[in-house]
């Protein structure tokens, strides 16, 4: 009974003081063996009991089910890095026949966490720095937050929230290459915006309504580099300080793992009428030849802002974008890939005395020589050749090239 009564009070004082003392309940047990509290036999028993009773109570708490496990559980840290070398036949496409270039960069460094706070609460947010050491599109070498989202989503429950800066629901960017599709250079819109959306299991359906506040993809677009920007210019709205922009989309899966359909209709304020734009998109996995995915997207101009020339008030050009595009994993490690897209800028080249992209081709493929499931980490050597047409105006034929080709190489991992 007294071994039992001081087994319990030195077992209460171990819990009192936490794990880290563990080695100080020897000392207690010798200076009680000291001041003959206890016998030596009892010494010795109750060490052996103490050590097994510690033993127990440390699988409690770093053991599976305990809460650091379900807090490790709950957040997930990932991220890539990534380097590049690139080629260029012609250094300035203003100027025919100008020499190569070559150039080897930092693509990307990212890293990115999400947590799930509670069944129906997760956060999501991505830091990256991109281009670094490129001289064609110099980085400033610091993180910058890239998305950081909170989404409110619960199973059994068709509504869902999502709330931060990310890329909104506008178009779908598929690519196996290295390169991105003309149609992510033209109309990615990754702005701070709400999302109130709708999901039902019958075919995967999910329909939404985004709002955010600015000329984002228009602003993209005149940045993309698919036609010359200098040639026109925009007059900036006074609508677009207020949350005025807002996009509808709606996707499908008719066939289960293998057929995704998405049509998306985004508006922004512009000077004398709204930025108006409409995007269809299909991705296949084909039922018949394992491993070979296609997907197509089609995005247009519905309605155009005012543009400005140098002297006077231009016409509202409404551009037109396609890509196509195909992959096959010929083996686990190799996939390879090819991407056709034309861009059409409804006579914006030819009446403003300027040029344009018109047609793009793209042939690649991917070696991931390296690859953890468990570890979710993976490295890959990528390889693209792309060649580029121009569409010219009279004004620009005798001075400018009319293609281009270029050749990139990239390394990466993914954790």
């Amino acid at each position: 009974m007294r071994k039992g009564f001081i087994l319990a009070v030195i077992f209460t004082f171990f819990l009192l003081t936490g794990t880290s003392y563990a080695s100080d309940v020897d000392s207690l047990m010798d200076l009680l063996l000291k001041k003959g509290i206890i016998t030596q036999k009892e010494h010795k028993e109750l060490k052996a009991e103490i050590r097994e009773e510690v033993k127990k109570e440390g699988k409690k708490v770093t053991g599976e089910g305990s809460y650091a496990t379900k807090r490790s559980d709950r957040i997930s840290i990932g991220g890539a890095v990534a380097g590049e070398y690139r080629w260029v036949k012609h250094s300035n496409m203003t100027t025919k026949d100008s020499d190569s270039t070559s150039d080897l960069y930092l693509r990307t460094v990212e890293l990115s966490l999400e947590a799930e706070l509670a069944d129906w609460i997760t956060t999501a947010i991505t830091v990256n720095s991109e281009w670094i050491g490129d001289d064609v599109t110099p980085g400033d070498e610091k993180l910058t937050v890239d998305e950081a989202a909170i989404t409110l989503r619960k199973e059994g429950v068709p509504l869902y929230l999502i709330a931060g800066k990310r890329t909104q629901p506008f178009g779908v960017f598929e690519s196996h290459l290295v390169t991105d599709p003309m149609t992510q250079d033209a109309y990615e819109t990754k702005r701070t915006g709400v999302t109130l959306g709708y999901q039902r299991p019958f075919m995967d359906l999910d329909a939404s309504v985004t709002v955010y506040k600015g000329e984002e993809m228009m602003t993209h677009l005149f940045e993309s580099g698919l036609f010359d920007s200098d040639s026109i210019s925009r007059v900036s709205d006074p609508a677009g300080y207020d949350v005025g922009s807002y996009i509808l989309n709606v996707s499908i899966t008719p066939i289960a793992e293998h057929l995704r359909l998405s049509a998306a209709y985004l508006s922004e304020p512009g000077n004398g009428k709204r930025n108006n734009t409409l995007s269809l998109s299909a991705t296949y996995n084909c039922l018949f030849i394992d491993g070979l995915s296609i997907d197509a997207a089609y995005i247009t101009a519905l309605q155009r802002e005012e543009y400005r020339d140098a002297t006077v008030l231009a016409d509202n050009y409404k551009e037109r974008v396609l890509s196509l595009g195909a992959a096959y994993r010929v083996t686990e490690p190799v996939e390879v890939a090819l991407r056709y897209e034309h861009f059409d800028d409804d006579g914006l080249a030819k009446e403003t005395g300027a040029w344009s992209v018109e047609n793009r081709y793209s042939i690649g493929g991917t070696y991931t020589f390296y690859e953890n499931e468990d570890l979710c980490v993976s490295s890959y050597l990528a390889l693209e050749y792309r060649k580029t047409d121009y569409r010219l105006s009279e004004a620009v034929k005798a001075s400018m090239g009319d293609d281009n080709s270029e050749l990139y190489m990239r390394l990466g991992m993914e954790f």
